[in-house]
Formats: structure tokens, sequence, C-alpha cells
């Protein structure tokens, strides 16, 4: 072989190991990892209220099985006294502030009618009581007082008693009833919104109990059924 053929073979040679060189190199593939296991946060209770939270039964005519059940047209009407009283207490914030004047303007305009509503509530619990009346009277109304107080409801309760404050003092012995009846459901709502807000609560739970915490479940069966 000629030099001048050995030259162009060797320079072909290093051509293509040039070439070869150039070529871009592939990594191979990374390992495909495991998906990471993610349990999601079980369910919180609506309004950070305690999780031994009590939701009053429904009764058979719809109703929540409350202290605001069972009522006369006076003893409604005083429920709402309490509750509006509560409100002017607890509710605090420039948009609350006229609960207040309001509260003591209701109850100042229809003095004579809420003094005869308390006396003839008294008299019912005498008949119905006995001797022990006035401590069972004051049970209830401890109750009552307590019930319109609870504290994960204070916002949504206060920007309802704030409208129905409004509406009390636009009324006058003439209409008492109408607006007791009225005015309760008005300020149970935020409550019974509450309530339902709970059973969902729970039921989102025990879903999430089932899924990802299954001894957890299996202990809450035990403690209903046992």
């Amino acid at each position: 072989m000629s030099g001048s053929v050995k030259l162009r073979v060797g320079i072909i040679a290093v051509s293509f190991s040039v070439l070869a060189a150039c070529q871009p190199v592939t990594a191979p593939p990374a390992p495909v990892a495991p998906p990471v296991a993610y349990t999601p946060r079980a369910p919180t209770t609506p309004f950070g209220a305690s999780v031994n939270t009590r939701v009053p039964i429904l009764r058979a005519d719809g109703l929540r099985d409350t202290i605001n059940r069972d009522l006369g047209p006076l003893e409604t009407l005083w429920h709402v006294r309490a509750a509006l009283n509560v409100a002017a207490l607890s509710c605090t914030g420039p948009q609350y502030a006229r609960i207040t004047d309001d509260y003591n303007v209701f109850i100042k305009k229809n003095a004579r009618f809420l003094r005869n509503a308390n006396n003839a509530i008294l008299s019912k619990y005498r008949r119905d009581v006995g001797s022990g009346y006035k401590k069972e009277h004051d049970r209830h109304q401890t109750s009552l007082y307590n019930y319109w107080s609870f504290s994960p409801l204070r916002r949504p309760f206060c920007d309802q008693a704030v409208q129905t404050s409004q509406h009390a003092i636009t009324i006058d012995s003439s209409g008492m009833s109408d607006f007791g009846a009225q005015a309760l459901k008005e300020l149970e709502k935020p409550f019974n919104d509450f309530y339902q807000a709970y059973e969902q609560y729970e039921r989102d739970l025990d879903a999430w109990r089932a899924q990802y915490a299954p001894e957890q479940a299996r202990e809450k069966s035990l403690n209903t059924t046992g």
C-alpha cells in the first residue's frame, strides 16, 4: 500500500473517531421512585367546636330537640328576650354596637307586657312543679342562657342578633306573639346550620377513619355497640 493510501486511510479513521466522540451520550433512565403514601388530615369540627359536642336529635316534626321546643307564646317571647340579652352582653365590636341600645329600647317599650309574661311563666312553674318551682325556674333560665352563649357560634349568633334587635324595637305589645315566633326561628338558624355542619363532619370523619385509620373505626364501633 502506497504512502498516500495509508495517509487517506488514517485520516478516515481519525474522522470516524472524532464523529463518534461528538455524538451525544444518553444517560440511562433514572429509576422510578415508588409513590409516597400520603394521608390527608382528618376532618375538623365546624367553628372549632369540641369533638365531644352533642348535637340535638331531629324530632318527628323536623325540629331539633332543644330547650326552645314545646313553648307557649309567652315562653317563646321570653326565650327571645333571653337571646337578645345574651347578645347585648357578649356581642362586641362596632358592627354589634347597636344591640345593647336596641335591647334596652325593646324591654323599656314593652316593660309591662314582659313583666306580665314573666309572672305568667312563674305561675305555670308553680302549678307544674309545686313548692320547688323557683329552683326549677332558675335551672331552666341558666340552661337557656347557656344555650344562647355557645361560644363557637358567637360570630354567626351575633350577626343574626343584630338584625333581630333592629326588628325588636319596632314591635309593640299587639305584635309580640308574631314577633316572638319569627324571632326565635331567626335566632335559632345559626345553631341549626351548625348542627347540620357538625353531623356532616361526623360522617366525613367516619369515612376518613375507615380509609386511613381503621383501628380508630373499629374502636369507635366497639364503643358504640358496647
